[in-house]
């Protein structure tokens, strides 16, 4: 009992990022199993939240070009603009209304990138939700145009990224998610949700080969040019996906996706005890 008592302390001592990390990881049940292979993609109905346009290219795209292959509709939701996907935009020399055209324009161009990838990877419908990057928020129109989509579109399986993804846009995604499902039908007790990675390593519990749509998914993360520009993400998903292979039978061969899979409790349960604040210690005692 000493050690749980020394863990929980050492826990609330965490700031809030370390902290959501660190439960995610004591939290998931059987995190430290062997994942199990996804061997069917018998969903009808899929729908992939994006924080970002090009998330959705680097975290999902070998399951999405799954589920599109058995006969799947898939949508994507892009959650932000994009605005900030570019480095010059940070540049303190950037006068004023060189940064306003570079930002406007790079919304543009996301936009039709993702467009563009939805349509080359047989993605039934795109939307955008157009949140502001950097500041995304589960506000109360975020969370209504969310849930009236989903309510229009009922997937059964939604993927999205991990509570742990490093990024903060990423997170409140999936606080928007959260929000927005609770505001949905009797349906919803049926969805599975399926997080992805793209910042962080996931504690799997689920993996995909990918092997077959491996060069498709390289080819159709090209079209994001804009971020392409500053990171190679071509070459680092790659390599995610190679070490995931570890994780396929035989291992090492060929390319795999990583997931966290959860039914709809245990995901809005890992969701709040994960955005919990901590409690304030009493002071010690001499």
């Amino acid at each position: 009992m000493w050690l749980v008592e020394a863990a929980r302390r050492a826990y609330r001592l965490l700031r809030p990022n370390q902290r959501n990390a660190l439960a995610v990881a004591l939290l998931l049940a059987g995190h430290d199993r062997w994942p199990r292979t996804i061997d069917a993609w018998g969903e009808q109905r899929v729908l992939v939240l994006s924080p970002h346009p090009d998330d959705e290219a680097i975290g999902c795209a070998g399951a999405v070009l799954s589920h599109v292959a058995a006969g799947a509709a898939v949508h994507v939701v892009q959650v932000s603009d994009g605005a900030q996907g570019d480095r010059r935009l940070h540049d303190p020399a950037l006068p004023a209304a060189a940064r306003t055209l570079l930002r406007d324009e790079l919304v543009a161009a996301r936009r039709n990138e993702a467009q563009a990838w939805a349509d080359q990877a047989g993605v039934r419908g795109v939307r955008f939700l157009g949140l502001p990057d950097g500041h995304v928020q589960p506000a109360a129109d975020a969370v209504a145009r969310l849930a009236a989509w989903l309510n229009e579109l009922q997937p059964e399986l939604v993927y999205l990224p991990f509570v742990m993804d490093l990024l903060e846009d990423h997170w409140q995604t999936a606080r928007l998610f959260n929000a927005a499902i609770q505001r949905c039908g009797a349906w919803r007790e049926r969805l599975v949700v399926r997080a992805y990675e793209v910042w962080a390593p996931v504690p799997a519990n689920r993996v995909a080969d990918i092997t077959a749509h491996a060069a498709r998914k390289r080819e159709l993360l090209s079209l994001y040019a804009t971020q392409l520009r500053d990171v190679d993400y071509r070459r680092a998903i790659e390599g995610l996906n190679t070490y995931r292979s570890m994780l396929l039978a035989p291992t090492g061969v060929g390319q795999a996706e990583a997931f966290v899979e959860s039914h709809l409790r245990g995901w809005l349960d890992l969701v709040a005890r994960a955005a919990r604040p901590p409690r304030r210690l009493a002071p010690e005692t001499v």
